[in-house]
């Protein structure tokens, strides 16, 4: 915001983002508010954005979570009132023609069919139904780690500042066997609540395999924060989840979908956090911690919602961490 004022505004612009995610702002909601500061009601304000904040009160300068949603109108009928039937819309084609890479920077290229298809598509469906900052118990919710997002008969998606072990590894078991578990039960709930999928998202704080750490095999790795292999059993677990916490060997009967690596399997060098003090990110010395974890239906093309492609933006500057990027089509009804 202050030395980089432009950075969210391009990054926005150029990828066309219907929702931007953060972690780790590590604002109080004294900063949120106030009008000195100019942040909410500020950023990404002219670009059409609403923005929700979910902040630590346990302690200061800690955490924190923060969504933007691009601000669309409501559906009204002729005579000026809100329409609540629903009608068959064209299809939002969303990213068809893109090819993108893990390493793509450049906007979504979009057809004169895409652009017709939005200009009728019924945007108000993208509407949020709620907003939600909890996980459901005070032993997490005190930290702002979550801001949840439900669309009305579409989809749940958390945007998450998952637990860092600590470099001691002193909340090693606090976050494998209580945050994860409670997070994926959470999940699993909305799913089945709504009859929708779900997503969560953001700095997980894990690589979980070893396409997901540029020097796997290093033995400091099995005592360093988000490469220990009870967090890396922790996420297979959640990925695995069907409703009795037993783990399944198969892929097949996974629950839920790490999207980048289902759709760029066996893909190294791929990234999105890098050491500032040991200046790795030049070299490429990083570790994969921010994912998009989505319910399998997602990537299964006769759904309603699919995912098209989830890839990395190596180069935006500004953070430890990078942005990651899930390109989603919603069809018509």
């Amino acid at each position: 915001m202050r030395n980089h004022p432009d950075a969210l505004p391009n990054l926005a612009k150029t990828h066309d983002i219907d929702l931007l995610c953060l972690q780790e702002t590590k604002l109080q909601e004294m900063h949120v508010d106030d009008p000195k500061l100019k942040i909410k009601g500020f950023v990404l304000e002219e670009e059409g954005y609403d923005s929700y904040f979910s902040c630590a009160t346990s302690k200061k300068g800690y955490s924190g979570t923060a969504v933007f949603v691009k601000r669309r109108k409501e559906k009204r009928s002729s005579n000026g009132e809100k329409n609540e039937t629903k009608k068959k819309q064209s299809s939002m084609t969303s990213f068809f023609n893109k090819t993108a890479t893990a390493n793509d920077t450049s906007g979504p290229s979009k057809s004169k069919t895409e652009i017709e298809n939005e200009s009728t598509f019924d945007t108000s469906i993208f509407i949020p139904k709620d907003i939600t900052y909890e996980l459901g118990d005070t032993k997490h919710d005190t930290e702002g780690r979550m801001t949840t997002v439900h669309y009305q008969d579409l989809f749940t998606l958390s945007n998450l500042y998952v637990p860092n072990s600590g470099q001691k590894l002193d909340r090693l078991s606090y976050r494998t066997q209580e945050w994860d578990s409670d997070l994926v039960e959470y999940m699993d709930q909305k799913a089945k609540t709504t009859g929708h999928p779900v997503i969560w998202f953001g700095d997980l704080n894990v690589a979980h395999g070893a396409l997901d750490t540029w020097n796997e095999g290093a033995k400091h790795l099995a005592k360093s924060a988000g490469t220990t292999k009870e967090e890396r059993d922790s996420f297979e677990k959640q990925l695995k989840y069907n409703g009795s916490k037993e783990v399944d060997d198969s892929e097949e009967d996974q629950t839920y979908i790490d999207a980048f690596r289902y759709l760029h399997a066996g893909k190294g060098g791929h990234y999105t956090y890098w050491s500032q003090r040991a200046g790795n990110r030049a070299p490429n010395k990083g570790l994969r911690l921010d994912y998009f974890i989505c319910s399998k239906s997602l990537m299964e093309d006769n759904g309603r919602v699919v995912v098209r492609d989830s890839y990395i933006i190596p180069e935006q500057l500004g953070s430890d961490h990078c942005p990651i990027v899930l390109e989603l089509e919603v069809k018509k009804e």
